[in-house]
């Protein structure tokens, strides 16, 4: 094992132990590592980095007051990056959390949202006009009667699968969908106070791909849907307003249903993936063409779209 894989390892254990709160570290694909968005105060991000920025520098979440506002898409004052980490359709996307607290029990979703009619795929996607689909919705998020990380009364969550994988989670690119930019969206709902109406809390984060097209052709196209992520919940929903600390004989999960032909990571597959390498994102230069990401086409794009090149120290978790 690398040191830095070993030091990754080793923070993401900690941190599930300690944190309230949660961002994306990064993503994986085939091993190979692209850079998430930190928002906490005083950490320079990746120039490269493909995870959306934030404004929530205390690592916090969503509640379910701004359900029907902007905050809920891609988390508060979202913002895309010009970066998009190549993945062919058909490959898993490991999304890596930079920890995710032992009794934050509850859903761990998926969803996916092309980016349509710009000239740089995802970097100047307006996000209200993202349409979604769900690719993942962990079910069965409850497991009755399993013990979970916490001794929960209610059993076994999906969250509690996410912990013993170093806090990361793996969703599917449909084999068949449309080679372009999307932005995928990872989200857990944290459900220890949720026995109070406005007391879930969710915790979205976006980032930016460029999907190819799969080693081998798909049998058919994936079609997707075409849903507003200001519509996905309610706070009256049955998994929004839920006492976990009681006795359940099953989840009832909030928002869309997963598209038929989406094919999730089932539970037992879920595992922990190291990384063996940097990855180098892309930029799109047109609707259907890229190019890799360097210092000088990013600093130079960054500038004509309005935003700074960042410069200093980085940190990855």
């Amino acid at each position: 094992m690398s040191p830095l894989s070993t030091c990754l390892l080793l923070l993401g254990t900690a941190a599930s132990t300690v944190l309230a709160h949660s961002h994306l570290a990064h993503i994986l694909v085939n091993g190979v590592l692209y850079n998430g968005f930190d928002p906490r105060p005083g950490v320079a991000n990746y120039p490269n980095r493909v995870g959306w920025s934030s404004s929530n520098s205390d690592d916090g979440y969503v509640g379910p007051a701004d359900y029907a506002s902007p905050e809920i898409i891609c988390h508060k004052s979202g913002a895309p990056p010009l970066a998009h980490a190549p993945v062919k359709a058909g490959e898993k996307v490991h999304v890596q959390w930079n920890g995710w607290p032992i009794g934050h029990v509850g859903p761990v979703l998926a969803y996916i949202a092309p980016c349509l009619n710009t000239a740089d795929g995802c970097g100047s996607v307006a996000k209200n006009n993202l349409r979604w689909t769900k690719l993942d919705d962990s079910n069965p998020v409850l497991l009755p009667g399993q013990p979970g990380n916490w001794g929960s009364p209610a059993g076994k969550w999906a969250t509690d699968i996410m912990i013993a994988q170093n806090n990361s989670w793996q969703v599917e690119i449909p084999r068949g969908l449309k080679p372009g930019p999307y932005v995928l969206r990872h989200e857990i709902i944290a459900l220890h106070f949720a026995k109070n109406k406005g007391g879930a809390q969710n915790y979205p984060v976006c980032m930016n791909l460029w999907v190819e097209s799969p080693v081998e052709p798909a049998l058919q196209a994936f079609e997707l849907d075409d849903f507003d992520a200001r519509n996905f919940y309610k706070d009256t929903d049955k998994g929004i307003l839920i006492d976990v600390s009681t006795s359940l004989s099953g989840y009832s999960v909030p928002g869309p249903t997963a598209a038929p032909q989406a094919r999730a990571v089932p539970h037992a597959q879920q595992q922990m993936m190291l990384s063996r390498a940097d990855g180098t994102p892309v930029v799109v230069v047109r609707s259907t063409a890229t190019q890799k990401w360097t210092p000088t086409v990013g600093t130079a794009k960054a500038k004509r779209t309005g935003e700074p090149a960042v410069k200093g120290r980085y940190y990855r978790d």
